[in-house]
């Protein structure tokens, strides 16, 4: 079976929720959605790789075009007795967050705690320098509210959430918030993410740090 749906016009992270309930019925094998922007099938993609999901997309228009595919492994594994699932469950954690995934690190505002804003932004500089310079290696550092401002141009913490990202460590801001801020031409579209995936993060993490 397929389906198709039209998530056009719909605010983030609905369009990545809708399109996992599809995933989520084994008797659909393929799925077409139709999104607005190149930030929504980044998102998708990002959904299909944690699902073992094949992808494909192409712009129509003024839309995308993304055709979601269960691979023939999967649906062999789906239609056994039971043995599949468990083995598509184990892939699925392989390949996205569904395990423990480390420490997270969570920057929902762009200071460390409240106080004089240069100096505690000043602050959250050495802050993050700290943890890198001492070695220590998040699995990811996520930035939501007016954290995604650290990722500004002008901002004094961008270099060193680029050495983060440099050293291996998944750096990703909140689409919604980051096009709230004005700062879509800041952010790389290969660096923003989703609410649905943020959470994912946070609930799977071994720990989350937020100054």
């Amino acid at each position: 079976m397929s389906d198709e749906i039209d998530l056009r016009g719909l605010v983030c992270p609905e369009p990545v929720l809708r399109t996992k309930k599809l995933i989520d019925d084994e008797s659909l094998k393929q799925i077409t959605v139709l999104v607005e922007t190149e930030i929504n099938v980044k998102n998708l993609e990002r959904l299909a790789h944690s699902k073992n999901i094949d992808l494909t997309s192409s712009k129509e228009g003024e839309h995308f075009k993304v055709i979601l595919r269960r691979p023939e492994r999967l649906v062999q594994d789906s239609d056994s007795d039971g043995e599949g699932r468990i083995a598509a469950a184990s892939r699925e954690r392989a390949g996205g967050v569904a395990e423990s995934v480390g420490t997270v690190v969570f920057l929902g505002k762009n200071t460390f705690g409240e106080g004089d804003p240069d100096f505690s932004s000043s602050l959250l500089n050495v802050f993050l320098q700290t943890i890198y310079d001492s070695g220590h290696r998040p699995r990811a550092i996520l930035m939501a509210n007016s954290g995604v401002k650290l990722l500004a141009r002008d901002s004094n913490v961008r270099p060193v959430l680029r050495q983060f990202e440099e050293a291996g460590c998944d750096v990703f801001a909140c689409g919604l918030c980051v096009e709230f801020y004005g700062l879509k031409e800041d952010v790389p579209t290969e660096k923003i993410t989703n609410m649905f995936s943020i959470v994912e993060f946070m609930m799977t993490a071994d720990k989350v740090i937020s100054p």
